[in-house]
């Protein structure tokens, strides 16, 4: 049997292109330094001409870390949380990459467990959706995903809650409601809280009415709660914080005999496939869930050079659907 051929290497494409070893892996890696146009497009020939591959777990173990990257959420069933995981994974194979998916179930002493066992295991870094802001980890590098560091120190990747949330006020308002309701989580974790707190700055700014609602985070119990809140307090005008429970409000109204939108109108926020694309399509707050996971990536990379610290704001999209009164306009294309 002949022997396996030799795989090349980075040193191998340096010598082909006349450079050194770590210019190749600036090249390799898009950063963190910059290379000029004429040496990359000789590293770039050398390495299609030698068939170079990039080994990223040789590459991490060199400097005392594995291929693996982890990543925590609150719970990977939740329809946004998965869809965020599913991003993550992708990026994470782009780049050669391993992902370890921990559910912290809200705990913080879960997270917190995560966290430690991440950092034993010499992972690459720990992208979080965190419980706990306040816990500072001594472990691997961490970005924030879709939630604020409880300093300046780490990067992080966040969706632009308050303008998202403004914008699903403002749109029931013109709708001439008086009162805009919202339904959101039992406690103030990171992105409901702070939907929470920016629906009740822009009721109380526009002088409008409505009472907070706070439910359980699985379907059935928030499905639940949710009846006796149409029973009790029968709202004209919701705003759900999320998607699921924008969903769980549809399943209410229905099992109460409530019409949406001619009794009802709802706005959600996420923009989950089942909300966007379901048999009644919510009016919900898009946000860019592949530009958050790309972007973590980015900012992971960023941690192992000189780079400054940055904190990522992304835009949300108002998209219209039929459960605000609205006129129906054409589902999206999947």
């Amino acid at each position: 049997m002949s022997p396996r051929p030799r795989r090349p290497t980075l040193a191998d494409v340096a010598r082909a292109a006349g450079t050194s070893s770590t210019v190749v892996s600036y090249v390799v890696n898009d950063g963190p330094r910059p290379v000029s146009a004429e040496l990359r497009q000789r590293v770039e020939e050398a390495i299609a001409e030698l068939g170079y591959r990039r080994n990223s777990l040789a590459e991490a173990l060199s400097v005392g870390r594995s291929s693996l990257v982890g990543l925590l959420v609150p719970d990977s069933s939740n329809a946004f949380f998965g869809e965020l995981v599913r991003h993550i994974e992708h990026e994470a194979r782009r780049r050669s990459l391993l992902t370890l998916l921990g559910n912290t179930e809200y705990d913080p002493e879960v997270e917190r467990g995560y966290e430690r066992t991440f950092a034993d295991l010499r992972t690459a870094g720990i992208l979080l959706v965190t419980i706990d802001p306040a816990s500072a980890a001594d472990t691997a590098p961490r970005v924030f995903l879709h939630s604020s560091p409880p300093t300046g120190d780490e990067p992080s990747v966040v969706f632009d809650d308050e303008q998202g949330t403004r914008s699903a006020v403002e749109h029931l308002l013109a709708h001439g409601y008086d009162d805009v309701h919202c339904v959101t989580g039992p406690d103030d974790f990171g992105p409901s809280g702070l939907r929470a707190r920016s629906w009740a700055d822009a009721v109380a700014e526009a002088g409008a009415g409505g009472r907070l609602h706070r439910v359980p985070m699985d379907r059935v119990s928030s499905e639940q709660a949710l009846r006796t809140v149409l029973r009790e307090e029968r709202p004209r005008a919701v705003f759900a914080t999320t998607d699921e429970h924008a969903l769980a409000l549809l399943r209410a109204a229905s099992q109460e005999g409530i019409r949406v939108p001619s009794d009802l109108a709802v706005v959600g926020f996420d923009g989950i496939r089942e909300a966007l694309l379901g048999g009644v399509r919510v009016t919900t707050v898009a946000v860019p869930v592949p530009e958050m996971a790309r972007i973590a990536f980015e900012l992971l990379g960023e941690t192992y050079s000189d780079a400054p610290v940055r904190h990522v704001r992304l835009p949300t999209t108002l998209v219209l659907g039929e459960t605000c009164g609205c006129p129906t306009a054409p589902a999206p294309v999947d």
